[in-house]
């Protein structure tokens, strides 16, 4: 499958080498304002067309699928372009920002049946539906607490769209992480959210959130771009706990339950983090399908709401850090 990218910053980049894993995925045009007409990886792929107008890349015959990769606030234009053109989409998380641009993406779903995916790695990779099977290990599950904090100042770049009122700051950057990590692990309704939020400069430097969820199940979520943590989610429940390191690419996690018996267990990433995303995505769209089952267009809309109920909701503290 032959893709096109548009946008050509860093993730892309990892993008652009995570494909060459997959079975069929490569790479046929970049569109990008900023990429050099030497860059290194144009030199040594001379077969990748260089677009300085992203619509002239969704014109490429050539073209089968196009890849996201641009700041946050540009991805419903050009998600919504795509999908009218009949081109399946992979987009960079968060896919949108506000429930508003979701349902508009919704809606051009329902009128252009194109496969369309947010690209929430994390739930691909072959050690999540082992941890949501292992759930049940646990007995009743009290708490699923998770964390995606960085330090963004020590590489500080003033112009990163990070430090953007309108579309960076934690919430946006990070938050999309531990926020699908603890509701597709339940798959039930938040009945209540409430949280914190520290900004400095008008950008959200740290959010702390709770969610409580309608079998009594609490949610801990947090994330930061002033600040490293120690990234682990810890899922606890009556028979002991399940922690789990770099949640967000699940290679390890090990169950302690409360007699002291312990299990460690460990799955190999396929390629690197994203590779399974991908492969997942040529899959599903050479098999016709219009949404993945895995992370859904719904699954999607329900980590913006979240979002969205945790701005509405939490305690703000103006040019403060936690």
């Amino acid at each position: 499958m032959r893709f096109g990218v548009i946008g050509f910053g860093n993730i892309a980049r990892k993008f652009v080498q995570s494909i060459t894993y997959t079975s069929s995925g490569s790479i046929c045009a970049i569109a990008s304002h900023s990429a050099a007409a030497d860059d290194l990886y144009l030199k040594e792929h001379p077969q990748v067309r260089l677009y300085r107008d992203y619509e002239e890349l969704l014109c490429d015959p050539q073209v089968e699928a196009v890849y996201i990769a641009l700041p946050h606030l540009d991805h419903r234009e050009w998600i919504i372009k795509a999908m009218e053109r009949g081109i399946p989409v992979l987009c960079e998380k968060p896919m949108v920002l506000e429930t508003g641009e979701m349902e508009e993406i919704l809606e051009t779903a329902a009128r252009h049946p194109v496969y369309c995916l947010e690209a929430m790695k994390t739930k691909f990779n072959a050690g999540w539906q082992q941890l949501k099977g292992d759930l049940k290990k646990l007995g009743q599950i009290f708490q699923i607490e998770a964390n995606f904090c960085y330090d963004s100042y020590r590489n500080y770049e003033p112009s990163s769209y990070i430090y953007d009122k309108r579309q960076g700051g934690a919430l946006n950057d990070v938050g999309s992480y531990p926020i699908a990590f603890v509701v597709s692990l339940l798959d039930e309704n938040a009945v209540s959210v409430t949280g914190e939020i520290h900004k400095k400069d008008g950008i959200e430097q740290y959010f702390l959130a709770e969610l409580m969820f309608e079998s009594g199940v609490k949610g801990v979520v947090e994330g930061a771009i002033d600040r490293d943590k120690e990234r682990t989610a810890i899922i606890t429940g009556e028979l002991g706990r399940i922690e789990v390191p770099m949640f967000n690419r699940i290679q390890q996690y090990r169950i302690i339950f409360n007699d002291g018996t312990v299990t460690d267990l460990s799955f190999p990433i396929a390629g690197d983090d994203m590779t399974m995303e991908i492969q997942a995505f040529i899959d599903d769209v050479e098999k016709g399908r219009t949404q993945s089952k895995i992370h859904s267009l719904k699954d999607t809309g329900t980590i913006v709401e979240i979002c969205r109920r945790i701005r509405e909701n939490a305690e703000i503290y103006e040019d403060s850090c936690h």
